[in-house]
């Protein structure tokens, strides 16, 4: 485990090197090389940590587990089940005292990037965490979660090997950034911004921006109402770059058991559909009579 001192500083030089992107050539495939680091880790990040470690949405064979682990982890957002236990926590305490990351208890900053940073209270998961009391043992993963800083910097040093500045930053620099606020968000925007098709007993929205950047993950209301679905964008409309991953896979055999979202569910969103289409916004004239006796009163 690096000194969080390090941690930190490391988190905001990369953060800051972004800006470098207007210091070196601009290329069309710079961009696309911006996109496969941004969004490949992204979905590692919700296809492993997320939806397997957190929630067991499926099940994978050790070596895709171990390959999907890796490529999350070089999102430089610590291990696996330091990310994942406390993803379970804030499951366990949504928008409530205990939640690592509610911006309605905590504000939004801490919620956003403070908690992440915090060398105290967030710096260790509890022992009887599932994730920590299932999969700490596992050789390979455990390796990763002790040495998390090695994937990012063997990815940072291949890129800078293969094709210098350029690469270094707009393959590194550039995706860990926008990665690390695209998966933030969903602790931040989507407990703050968009719809809400489920009651549910937080703030969880659904955000089809955050969907697009954190490779499905801002169906948060969808993932919040049935936890444990490998998909969040419940419907075919709904953009979820992990889901279509994760059927891929299952389609040749390197996961399965793959959770589905229960009937009763599907049923419950139309229920809720159906009564916000019957209710009856009052229009100006429905409103006058309301008017005039407030005005006859004064």
């Amino acid at each position: 485990m690096l000194p969080n001192i390090l941690q930190v500083s490391i988190f905001w030089l990369v953060q800051v090197s972004a800006l470098l992107v207007f210091a070196v050539p601009f290329r069309w495939a710079f961009v696309a090389l911006w996109a496969v680091s941004h969004f490949l880790r992204a979905v590692g990040l919700t296809l492993a940590f997320h939806r397997y470690f957190a929630h067991r949405a499926f099940k994978m064979n050790r070596s895709a587990r171990f390959v999907w682990t890796l490529i999350a982890t070089a999102a430089m957002q610590k291990g696996p089940l330091w990310w994942a236990g406390h993803h379970v926590n804030h499951h366990k305490f949504a928008d409530r005292d205990g939640d690592p990351h509610s911006p309605m208890i905590s504000g939004f900053y801490y919620a956003h990037i403070g908690w992440f940073l915090n060398d105290t209270k967030y710096d260790r998961v509890e022992a009887t965490n599932p994730v920590i009391r299932d999969f700490s043992k596992v050789p390979e993963i455990a390796w990763l979660e002790r040495y998390f800083f090695f994937p990012p910097l063997a990815l940072a040093l291949t890129l800078f090997l293969t094709g210098g500045w350029p690469w270094l930053v707009w393959g590194f620099c550039l995706p860990t950034m926008t990665l690390a606020h695209a998966t933030f968000a969903i602790n931040t925007v989507n407990h703050m911004f968009g719809s809400r098709r489920f009651e549910t007993l937080d703030e969880s929205r659904n955000n089809p921006l955050t969907a697009f950047f954190a490779a499905g993950e801002g169906w948060h209301n969808n993932h919040h109402r049935y936890q444990r679905a490998a998909r969040n964008g419940f419907y075919w409309w709904e953009l979820d770059l992990t889901w279509y991953t994760i059927r891929a896979m299952a389609a040749v055999g390197l996961a399965w058991d793959v959770q589905a979202v229960p009937k009763r569910v599907y049923e419950e969103a139309r229920a809720a559909t159906a009564q916000r289409a019957t209710r009856r916004m009052p229009s100006v004239v429905d409103a006058m009579p309301m008017l005039e006796l407030a005005e006859e009163a004064e």
